[in-house]
């Protein structure tokens, strides 16, 4: 079962029970079994058969045929003599995704449908604390505190510095998600699996407790125990094996009488939310979308939401596939809101988050504000492997308008601003009032 989408940020491709597979992965030896027993053989021909499946799709659907001037035949006769030798799945998976990610690129990678929601918790995980945090200098800093949500109500507040989860200190949080880290390598892309790493710590099952330690503004220590809320509106991606995503939608309109919405991913299911949301507010003098923490979604809710925008038909990007480019041909809606319209973006901004702020800055019709994205952008198809296990493999190459290929670069914001904890403390969003700023001045 397949299907195609810009997938929820690197989804298996950078957080998968993947120890030991760094910026620089080192292929292990596996210690071959003294004497394999026949279940032991099962085990290895059914390893063997799946590794044959992965390589194979690759090899099939693969966007480049040139595979980037990687020798893939080469790539699986390194890797099946190691993949005979494996004798868990733990290592198994850190295999096939070491020669995954020799491609060098986003949205690739093969794991267990369990993970799903410690790989992309965003969208994936039930449970909530209603934190949101960004490594700022190092530290974990809380940027946004849901309003209402258990982290509200245990007392955090944007700004605050979180020391440790659960017993287990940021530093060796961030030190195990260092060897968990795929592609996009470059440093956003780094920044962005460590700060995940965290954020899965953060969500999880409702209904269970999570010690959050942390400092205030006054530098005092407090550990409460926070309880993680049940995100109640769940959605399934048709034509897929993931699990289901919980969706979130806010929008509302400022005091300076501009529109302003955020959700989590591009879902199908908020093509509405997103549509009613800009009609709402087509009188506004200007709409801000945030996408900071956004890990992507489907194109078709991208493209749906750009159409909102437009002034005529585009071509807001092209996909690279292996059969030939694929030009999308944008069709505004039949309303349309012609005002500014600022996009703010960040280092957790991915995938489909990427293509449409993108594309809206290569037509022109948005401007970006925020930090560069990691650049993790290609498009992927989802397969369910024999053994249960989710394959994401990269089938189309993303090239804006522009001509710029965002795999690997992201998106440059237009004015680039970062977060200020010190401001955070004093209940200021530098992102948000440098965009509120844009249109006050336009």
């Amino acid at each position: 079962m397949e299907r195609k989408l810009f997938s929820l940020a690197v989804l298996l491709a950078c957080g998968l029970l993947l120890a030991g597979c760094g910026l620089r992965p080192v292929v292990p030896t596996p210690t071959p079994a003294a004497t394999p027993t026949p279940a032991d053989r099962a085990r290895t021909n059914e390893y063997l058969d799946i590794f044959d499946t992965v390589w194979q799709t690759i090899n099939d659907s693969y966007f480049d045929p040139e595979f980037g001037g990687v020798d893939w035949r080469a790539e699986h006769d390194r890797y099946q003599p190691l993949i005979a030798q494996v004798d868990n799945d733990q290592t198994f998976y850190q295999l096939v995704n070491q020669m995954l990610w020799s491609l060098n690129v986003s949205h690739t990678g093969v794991g267990p449908v369990a993970e799903w929601s410690s790989a992309e918790p965003v969208v994936a995980a039930e449970g909530t604390t209603g934190l949101d945090v960004r490594l700022l200098d190092g530290e974990a800093v809380v940027t946004r505190v849901e309003p209402t949500s258990a982290g509200e109500k245990a007392g955090l507040r944007p700004g605050f510095v979180l020391e440790g989860i659960d017993g287990v200190t940021i530093g060796q949080i961030i030190a195990d998600a260092e060897t968990q880290l795929g592609p996009p390598f470059n440093e956003r892309g780094r920044i962005e699996g460590l700060t995940r790493g965290i954020l899965s710590r953060l969500y999880g099952t409702p209904d269970t407790c999570v010690a959050v330690a942390y400092l205030d503004e006054s530098s005092q220590q407090h550990e409460p125990c926070i309880t993680r809320i049940r995100r109640e509106r769940a959605a399934v991606m048709q034509g897929t094996a993931l699990p289901p995503s919980f969706l979130e939608f806010e929008v509302k309109r400022l005091e300076q009488d501009i529109g302003y919405s955020r959700f989590n991913t591009f879902h199908p299911d908020l093509i509405p939310d997103m549509q009613n949301a800009i009609q709402s507010t087509q009188d506004a003098r200007g709409i801000i979308i945030d996408l900071r923490g956004n890990p992507g979604g489907d194109p078709i809710a991208t493209h749906a939401l750009a159409a909102q925008f437009l002034k005529g038909a585009v071509s807001f990007c092209t996909y690279l596939t292996r059969d030939g480019p694929i030009d999308q041909i944008l069709e505004p809606a039949e309303e349309t809101y012609e005002g500014p319209v600022l996009i703010l973006i960040d280092t957790m901004s991915t995938s489909a988050s990427e293509e449409f702020a993108g594309g809206m800055q290569a037509i022109r019709r948005a401007v970006i504000i925020g930090e560069q994205s990691p650049g993790s952008v290609c498009g992927a198809n989802v397969k369910l492997l024999p053994n249960g296990a989710l394959l994401v493999f990269p089938t189309m190459e993303l090239i804006a308008p522009d001509g710029t290929v965002l795999e690997g670069q992201g998106v440059i914001p237009d004015i680039q601003v970062e977060v200020d904890r010190k401001l955070l403390l004093q209940g200021i969003d530098s992102q948000l009032e440098a965009a509120i700023d844009y249109i006050e001045e336009r």
